[in-house]
């Protein structure tokens, strides 16, 4: 019982410091897989990435994407948001919000899990990496991190609260988001269909910068997380019932012809594992997209994507304005 009141007194102090400390802010959630189209929409709303921002009045992107990676300007955005007794921690080796968890595991587990890094790369393991293991100073904000979610959330939610943004743009490939901001005022899932989705994948992976490239297994694997297929025509707050309905032979030749060598684990073994997992069994059944059951937050609204981009960009320029 005391974990549990512990644990509602946590939740209810965080979202009394982000409605106290934000509630002059708006915040915008786009929701939606990899290559699903949210960086063009941010694009299309002139809305910038917060670190190049220089109007604080103007629209900006806070994508998790900008909190990820080691010793890169990803590390040192999140290094700025750590408490100070947990930087030197952090630094080169985790995310510091999520120290608590090293505090709470077994240090013989997390030198085993170093030592197998290690092997896989063909390294030793660093011993100043051990000592990390061994040894996790105070860090007053560990208690603030939602367990089982992406700590890059917490940074992006950090982000928000202190930084001069007026107008944020969330940019994240699920909605755990609102978990640390309770007060998003618009909350949207752009949802691609496949054939579009690849083709934005396929204008990644031609792209001179490989930090853009991506495995096609990524967003495909983002997308069984949210959605599923259906025989019945859903209606368009659940589903996609403008765009032509999908065979199990259609599918798997579009998904088919988007194999290349650079991704040898994006094969026919997995593509028709994706086919069955998406629920598409029959041959000659035509089936749509809907969301699963359970996956839209309240108050989020579906958008779905379109040969005609304006349309859906209309659409959310009207429910944002």
């Amino acid at each position: 019982m005391k974990n549990l009141n512990e644990e509602i007194g946590r939740i209810k102090s965080l979202m009394g410091i982000l409605t106290e400390d934000t509630e002059d802010k708006i915040a915008v959630l786009l929701d939606g897989t990899s290559s699903a189209g949210k960086s063009y929409t941010a694009k299309t709303l002139k809305a910038v990435p917060f670190h190049e921002a220089t109007d604080p009045n103007q629209w900006v992107v806070i994508d998790s994407d900008h909190f990820s990676g080691m010793n890169n300007d990803a590390e040192k955005r999140r290094l700025k948001l750590d408490h100070p007794n947990i930087r030197d921690w952090a630094k080169g080796f985790e995310a510091g919000i999520v120290s608590g968890l090293y505090r709470k595991g077994n240090p013989e587990n997390c030198i085993k899990n170093l030592e197998q890094s290690a092997k896989k790369e063909g390294k030793e393991v660093n011993p100043s990496d051990v000592e990390k293991c061994k040894n996790i100073p105070e860090n007053p904000y560990e208690n603030e991190y939602i367990e089982g979610t992406d700590p890059r959330l917490w940074y992006m939610a950090q982000e928000f609260k202190t930084g001069p943004w007026k107008k944020v743009i969330f940019d994240d490939i699920g909605n755990d988001i609102e978990k640390y901001v309770p007060n998003i005022k618009h909350k949207i899932l752009i949802h691609s269909p496949i054939d579009i989705m690849l083709a934005n994948i396929g204008k990644r992976n031609k792209s001179k910068d490989k930090d853009h490239h991506r495995d096609p297994r990524t967003p495909l694997n983002q997308y069984l997380n949210k959605y599923e297929a259906t025989t019945s025509k859903p209606d368009e707050s659940i589903g996609d019932p403008t765009n032509e309905p999908v065979t199990k032979g259609g599918l798997k030749t579009l998904l088919m012809d988007k194999m290349v060598d650079k991704y040898p684990d994006y094969n026919e073994e997995y593509i028709d594992n994706f086919i069955n997992d998406l629920g598409i069994k029959d041959d000659s059944t035509k089936y749509w997209i809907k969301v699963k059951d359970n996956y839209l937050s309240d108050d989020q609204l579906l958008i779905n994507v379109g040969s005609d981009q304006q349309t859906y960009i209309d659409k959310i320029k009207e429910k944002i304005s």
